[in-house]
């Protein structure tokens, strides 16, 4: 399967003469830089960036990592609790410890 092959949708978008221009200063400094990459390969390449970092986009990486932080904060707040149950708990323990003496 030719690479063709794997790219059969086709969608046009109209970009503004700064986005086309930056995009041509884009490709020719990578040029410069050994990387051969065409004007199509960029878009593809910035809407993929793009998706990615989409927070209400199911499976974006920003979207991935707003879970995580939710996750992450809800375990601190058991950890916090967890830890002012076990001082209660030994607070206790000293005191029936100094009433046994």
């Amino acid at each position: 399967m030719t690479r063709k092959d794997k790219l059969k949708i086709r969608f046009t978008v109209g970009l503004t003469p700064d986005q086309l221009s930056r995009l041509d200063e884009l490709n020719r400094t990578r040029s410069r830089k050994g990387v051969t990459t065409n004007r199509a390969e960029l878009v593809r390449e910035a809407v993929g960036l793009y998706l990615q970092h989409q927070p209400d986009l199911v499976g974006s990486r920003k979207a991935i990592a707003r879970d995580l932080e939710g996750k992450i904060d809800a375990l601190d707040s058991k950890v916090e609790t967890l830890a002012q149950r076990l001082e209660h708990f030994i607070e206790m323990l000293r005191n029936r410890r100094r009433e046994g003496q």
